[in-house]
């Protein structure tokens, strides 16, 4: 591709990729969340509530037994006086004897089960003055050998505190039977309500789940898509890099090829005209020398000798810029010839450091570009070593292995990191460049004040 013809135009930039709908997911997961902490509460409440009633239901369970306790206590000894009074046998006021004790104990637990401020904790206490005036009725009896009033038609007071005392009892059993029958209609009232919140929260909850499903499952499709957009943006731009990347490479071959060429035809036209021209000036101030009579000469040598000198030292400047532009032993005797000459035109460093070279007496026939390329990757890297390195022994040779063409330079100067990179490295890109055109390969293993070796493989298949 001609690198001067116009670049094509820029492909319009891709759509915009679709954006996930992260609010939406959001949203629902803190719905899901608030929902699942209010069956937690809901399940809480419930548990809370069950726990209280069942308490509830087993504090009057127990004062129902209390009180039927409290009334088998006074019968039976009732029954123990009645049996003493009949048979004066006094082994039948065992359950007199040891009953106001028991008594005593079950109102301090009918006491217990009920709370200070309650009316039925008011009736235990005048059910406590009814038994303490029975018992006293009991003790008289069998003080008296009888029971007090039993002749008369309605049994005596010992009867009718008795009654008033069963009387009183079944009231309290019967507002205790109401309690628990209200605590238990409450109960299930609760567990309707809580089955009923359950079931809501429980279909919220799914309905979430439901979304929460269809969403991730939008968003995984998103992804998909998503991803599927991004590897063909991939490819267009690694098709645009590339396109781009060959571009500039054949722009930069171009430039370098031309960048040669020019340096050739500087080099012919200043060893055809310039070389021309001084040795013809110096042909004619020889010449003028030579004509002049002794004594003009003798007045004149030393302006002619100055003369010269300077025609010499014109001409080999000319030689040695025509040698940089285009060095003539490269086409003339080769690579190799061109490669020792350029190892001998110079120290190494401002201490005259060792240059040592390692070149094959002959090598195959090479193409010129090959060997103009890796003549110019030699000066760059000689060039480098002796300006910046600081190196006290440089080792360029050139060999080959299997089917390559290796160049090495390599030399113990202060080195330098190859990652680094910095705006006045062009000379190392050049290098990279050259070996890329001959579909080579450069290598820089370097470090700091560990020296540096740069190595240039190109393979023979390219050179034929």
């Amino acid at each position: 591709m001609d690198p001067t013809a116009e670049a094509r135009p820029v492909p319009p930039p891709p759509s915009r990729l679709p954006r996930p709908h992260t609010g939406t997911l959001l949203a629902v997961l803190l719905l899901s969340l608030v929902l699942g902490l209010a069956w937690f509460v809901a399940g809480q409440w419930q548990s809370e509530s069950s726990r209280a009633a069942l308490e509830d239901l087993r504090a009057r369970t127990a004062r129902l037994h209390h009180l039927d306790t409290l009334l088998l206590q006074i019968l039976d000894a009732e029954s123990s006086v009645r049996g003493y009074l009949l048979t004066r046998n006094p082994v039948y006021l065992s359950p007199y004897q040891d009953g106001h004790a028991a008594l005593e104990l079950t109102l301090d637990a009918l006491r217990a089960g009920a709370e200070p401020d309650e009316a039925p904790r008011e009736r235990v206490d005048q059910l406590a003055m009814l038994i303490d005036m029975r018992w006293t009725l009991l003790t008289q009896a069998i003080e008296r050998g009888e029971p007090p009033g039993a002749d008369s038609p309605d049994g005596g007071i010992g009867k009718q505190v008795t009654d008033d005392i069963r009387n009183r009892i079944q009231a309290l059993r019967a507002e205790t039977q109401a309690d628990i029958a209200a605590t238990q209609g409450a109960a299930f009232e609760r567990l309707a309500d809580a089955r009923t919140m359950n079931r809501v929260l429980g279909a919220g909850v799914l309905a979430l789940l439901l979304v929460l499903v269809v969403v991730l499952y939008r968003q995984d499709r998103l992804r998909e898509r998503m991803a599927l957009l991004l590897h063909s943006e991939n490819e267009r731009l690694q098709t645009e890099v590339t396109h781009r990347t060959q571009e500039l490479s054949s722009l930069a071959s171009y430039l370098t090829n031309a960048r040669e060429a020019e340096k050739g035809r500087l080099a012919r036209e200043l060893h055809d005209e310039l070389g021309a021209l001084l040795t013809a000036a110096k042909l004619d101030a020889a010449w003028i020398a030579r004509k002049l009579p002794a004594e003009a000469v003798a007045q004149l040598r030393s302006r002619f000798d100055r003369l010269l000198d300077t025609l010499n030292q014109g001409i080999a400047l000319k030689r040695k810029v025509v040698a940089d532009l285009r060095p003539p032993l490269l086409s003339e005797l080769g690579l190799v010839e061109a490669l020792r000459a350029l190892a001998d035109s110079g120290d190494i460093g401002e201490g005259g450091g060792r240059l040592e070279t390692e070149l094959p007496e002959q090598l195959p026939e090479l193409p010129p570009e090959t060997s103009l390329a890796l003549y110019r990757i030699a000066q760059e890297a000689l060039t480098n070593a002796r300006r910046y390195a600081h190196a006290q022994r440089v080792r360029l040779s050139l060999r080959t292995e299997g089917d390559e063409l290796i160049l090495e330079v390599e030399d113990d100067g202060v080195g330098f990191d190859p990652a680094t990179r910095e705006h006045n490295r062009h000379g190392l890109a050049g290098m990279a460049h050259r070996v890329q055109m001959l579909a080579g390969r450069l290598d820089i293993d370097s470090r700091p004040q560990h020296g540096t070796r740069i190595t240039a493989r190109v393979p023979f298949a390219r050179m034929h």
